[in-house]
């Protein structure tokens, strides 16, 4: 009830907000840039439907652009203007809810790409067929549940199932993406010992590490600021992670992926 301290306006930003200007240039320019990649990766990936692999992949490009345009391009321009919560509730409420539910979804959707892959190189895919919302705050420079309204704590807005997803989520991404490498780089040996194409293990893990990194650091991040107090360089780096974690995909499929960077080169021609 932020009307019994003050209405909702700007006054709320300019008695508890703080303008991150760099922040929030950081984070518009990120979007942008890679929603702009992002468009050939989907576009290639659509084009080729015919595995359950490339379609969880298909339909998880679209979930990353979404959570782009709320954790970096609405996200940024809050930090710019110094917003709160109560400074703009329903847009504030609405990034939340945007961004709150595609990583829910997105990173549902990295453990079943994660799940389908190892069922698929262990040889067992014929056997199986396989969120509330977050307020963007400036002065902390990130996304919390509580609206950091004078009077109220943050043990009001606690989320339980939000800490729950992102538990099980940071646990999933670590065990089935280590066995994904394990049992890539055994297949790779074994194919090696009869002179057949060797697997490109080492590249796939790369590509693993460094998305399990980002959804990781933003899972435990987020969870642990939510309950607990943090420095603020912590609260910064947890959502970078989070920007990261939907971000990346399209710079690791063209620079890692051959045939979605060479349908994206056809695209501009060359």
């Amino acid at each position: 009830n932020f009307s019994a301290v003050m209405e909702p306006g700007q006054a709320w930003s300019d008695k508890y907000g703080v303008k991150r200007v760099p922040f929030g240039i950081y984070s518009i320019i990120f979007g942008i840039l890679s929603e702009i990649l992002y468009v050939p990766c989907v576009i290639g990936l659509g084009k080729d439907m015919h595995s359950s692999c490339i379609k969880i992949m298909f339909c998880l490009a679209i979930l990353d652009m979404i959570a782009l345009l709320a954790n970096s391009v609405f996200f940024g321009i809050i930090m710019i203007e110094g917003g709160v919560y109560c400074s703009n509730p329903v847009m504030n409420m609405s990034v939340g809810i945007v961004g709150y539910g595609a990583w829910c979804t997105a990173t549902a959707c990295c453990v079943l790409l994660a799940l389908d892959r190892l069922l698929e190189v262990m040889d067992l895919s014929k056997y199986f067929s396989v969120r509330f919302a977050v307020l963007v705050n400036s002065a902390h420079q990130s996304m919390f549940f509580s609206p950091f309204i004078p009077g109220h704590s943050m043990d009001e807005y606690l989320n339980v199932p939000h800490a729950v997803h992102n538990i099980v989520i940071a646990a999933s991404f670590c065990l089935l993406y280590l066995l994904l490498c394990i049992v890539l780089m055994l297949k790779s040996v074994r194919l090696q010992r009869f002179s057949i194409h060797r697997i490109p293990y080492l590249q796939i893990f790369v590509q693993c590490m460094l998305i399990c990194s980002a959804n990781l650091a933003a899972a435990s991040i987020y969870v642990y600021m939510n309950f607990l107090p943090v420095p603020p360089l912590v609260i910064v780096i947890g959502h970078v992670a989070w920007q990261l974690s939907h971000g990346l995909p399209p710079f690791i499929y063209l620079t890692l992926n051959k045939s979605i960077r060479n349908y994206a080169l056809e695209l501009i021609g060359l």
